[in-house]
């Protein structure tokens, strides 16, 4: 039978999210945030282009799948999202995730579900659906990506990590050997084919630092 979660990168979110997060903050000082600036840039970058291309959202419905700390929900709200519902495997990402919408301003504003997104049932359409630095922790992403296609009634803006960057070994040793946490990388062609696959054929595929991102038209 094929295993559908990854245990590992769920336990690795779960103790280090907040960490991760630290790489949104701004006007940090120290190696650190030398690091994040140096090597982790995609992770600004995509999220920037995200709402450049997106504009303003409102009335729209944004499902934010594995929404770590919800970045994406929060600025989603900003551009006058109408319902945001932000859902992760990692409890501690949800948890965090609720302290930022409280400090943000924005509590009671957005959901937030602790449930894999194959589990998730969606009780409607949505018309825009993030899955940033998702892909990377995916065993079986053409399921995932054909689900997030029949919810879809939109946008979809997901990310995928690049299998020929200088910094590809990195993550895959730092996050495979010493996290215990799978991670894979994407080809532009395996995107191009996974989202055929998946039952979209209009689509952009963009090159961000270390990642593509797709951005697909999911109206029907």
């Amino acid at each position: 039978m094929k295993v559908r979660k990854n245990i590992g990168a769920i336990n690795y979110f779960d103790r280090k999210i907040e960490v991760f997060d630290k790489i949104y903050h701004e006007n940090r000082s120290g190696f650190s945030a030398w690091l994040d600036r140096t090597f982790r840039a995609s992770v600004k970058k995509r999220y920037n282009l995200a709402f450049e291309i997106l504009g303003d959202l409102t009335g729209k419905a944004v499902l934010d799948i594995g929404c770590g700390t919800g970045r994406y929900m929060f600025e989603a709200l900003r551009h006058n999202a109408a319902e945001v519902l932000g859902i992760d495997a990692a409890p501690g990402a949800i948890e965090s995730a609720k302290k930022l919408a409280l400090d943000e301003g924005f509590a009671g504003k957005a959901g937030f579900e602790t449930i894999e997104f194959l589990d998730f049932r969606a009780d409607r359409k949505y018309d825009v659906i993030f899955a940033v630095g998702y892909f990377d922790y995916i065993l079986d992403p053409l399921t995932h990506l054909t689900k997030m296609m029949a919810i879809s009634d939109g946008s979809l803006y997901a990310s995928f990590p690049k299998r020929w960057h200088f910094m590809t070994p990195v993550r895959k040793t730092r996050l495979s050997l010493f996290n215990n946490c799978p991670v894979r990388f994407y080809s532009l062609n395996g995107i191009r084919q996974l989202t055929i696959a998946a039952g979209c054929k209009n689509f952009d595929i963009r090159s961000v630092d270390r990642d593509f991102i797709l951005i697909a038209d999911t109206k029907r």
